[in-house]
């Protein structure tokens, strides 16, 4: 199973890795700094969920997102993971292509199910 988490700060990137690898421990996780970088990653890399930020240098997770879809026409399950919490904003991420919508903080409690919906079991 190989994850792509795509965020600009470091610390988010660390605390998002060791709390999937909480619920799957075997996961190759990669990691990209902005949606440039994971948007050339995924144009030579499978992955089987990706996690990304949504405010990014360089590029955004809106950019990415709209590469994924209308360019590689990847249908990997792409979560929005983002401080973004005004009402309508789940909405526009979703209208915009992601699967899911995971706010930060993140809370282990509603990353689990997410995970797991796209991911199944970790056994």
């Amino acid at each position: 199973m190989k994850i792509l988490l795509v965020e600009d700060e470091e610390f988010n990137l660390v605390v998002l890795e060791e709390m999937i690898k909480i619920f799957y421990p075997k996961a190759h996780i990669s990691t990209a700094a902005n949606g440039k970088v994971a948007y050339e990653m995924l144009k030579t890399e499978i992955f089987d969920l990706i996690l990304s930020d949504i405010n990014m240098p360089e590029m955004d997770g809106y950019g990415l997102i709209e590469k994924i879809k209308k360019e590689l026409l990847l249908q990997t399950p792409t979560i929005a993971v983002t401080a973004f919490a005004i009402q309508g904003d789940k909405e526009k991420l979703l209208l915009a292509g992601f699967d899911a919508y995971i706010s930060k903080p993140i809370d282990m409690n509603e990353l689990q199910p997410v995970l797991q919906m796209y991911l199944g079991d970790s056994s």
